[in-house]
């Protein structure tokens, strides 16, 4: 008997206790606890319904975007233009509903389909001219920004239109219904993770991207196309940016030339403190998600505790310094580690 549960605890339980979604899970119950304990001592209340439905809520677009950031830097690379891609899409959609009096669906169709265009222009930089994802990416961000500011002030004699008002019902319910209890768009975020997380993990396709972040020479020698691979991945991240700017212009009701711009490191962020290598080759969809959950748990308990927001802005970038340093010291650990 003693020998099947040693057997049992070997195969199903030590491994769960080593994976780096359980030691997250243990760092946000601790950090619930903290800030538990912390607001009584100031006189607030952190462990309440509506401060975790506001977690959730602010979630959303951060979500899409650490998706798609998880994904390439799994790969080996980094998308910077994903927040202005998704703010683009936005500024689309509000115009092609508002001014243009398009139906909802053509104008996320619309939205989206820009989205893909702006990805696939990042992929052909990094494949066919060699750019670093970092420099391409940055540079797509700028060109984004511009032409976004240009599309705006179309018609416009006094300027820009910074924001666009519109009023649609269906666009409505995506960014503020609810089935049953639950919002519509955490449903959607869910989802997107679970898809994403199949993907990652259990298909070819993930695992020739982890291939390609992990050890691109044994990915050239295993024949896989890695320029396909990464013009998928571009286009992903980018549509899945176009995404969050649908779901946050849903939400508000109204698209603006600065939305997105917040979310943009948050979503490297939360993937590489869910796990996902800077470097590429390891991390999933599930840390990424735990990762995003810590992120915005921290800064919304900052806020319940008292603390100035300007300095929730620095502990965030000490927590992005902590966790890429524990990525680069676990590398530098495997490259040293002995081959057999």
């Amino acid at each position: 008997m003693n020998t099947s549960k040693d057997t049992f605890f070997k195969k199903h339980i030590s491994p769960l206790l080593h994976h780096k979604v359980f030691a997250l899970v243990l760092l946000y119950i601790a950090m619930l606890i903290i800030f538990t304990v912390w607001s009584k001592l100031v006189g607030a209340n952190f462990l309440k319904l509506t401060t975790f439905r506001n977690i959730l809520s602010s979630l959303v677009v951060s979500a899409f975007l650490t998706i798609g950031a998880g994904c390439l830097l799994i790969a080996g690379h980094i998308d910077l233009s994903q927040a202005s891609i998704g703010a683009f899409a936005s500024m689309l959609m509000g115009t092609a509903v508002q001014s243009w009096h398009f139906p909802w669906y053509v104008a996320i169709i619309a939205a989206l389909l820009l989205s893909a265009v702006f990805g696939a222009l990042n992929a052909v930089m990094v494949t066919k001219f060699r750019f670093p994802s970092f420099i391409a990416t940055l540079a797509m961000a700028s060109i984004t920004k511009g032409l976004m500011y240009l599309f705006s002030s179309i018609g416009k004699a006094d300027g820009v239109a910074s924001n666009i008002n519109f009023s649609d019902k269906v666009l409505s319910f995506l960014g503020k219904g609810k089935i049953g209890p639950i919002p519509f768009n955490i449903i959607v975020m869910i989802v997107f993770f679970i898809i994403f997380g199949i993907i990652m993990s259990k298909t070819k396709f993930g695992v020739k991207v982890m291939l390609m972040g992990g050890n691109p020479v044994a990915a050239t020698l295993a024949g896989i196309n890695a320029n396909s691979i990464l013009f998928i991945l571009f286009i992903l991240s980018a549509v899945i940016g176009g995404i969050g700017g649908v779901f946050y212009a849903s939400k508000l009701q109204q698209s603006a030339l600065l939305a997105l711009q917040t979310n943009q490191f948050t979503g490297i962020t939360a993937a590489i403190l869910g796990g996902i290598s800077f470097g590429g080759g390891s991390g999933g969809m599930g840390g990424a998600f735990v990762g995003l959950l810590i992120l915005n748990t921290f800064q919304i308990g900052m806020s319940v505790v008292g603390v100035n927001p300007f300095w929730v802005n620095v502990f965030t970038g000490i927590l992005l310094l902590f966790a890429l340093a524990i990525d680069f010291i676990s590398q530098q650990r495997s490259r040293k580690a002995p081959t057999l």
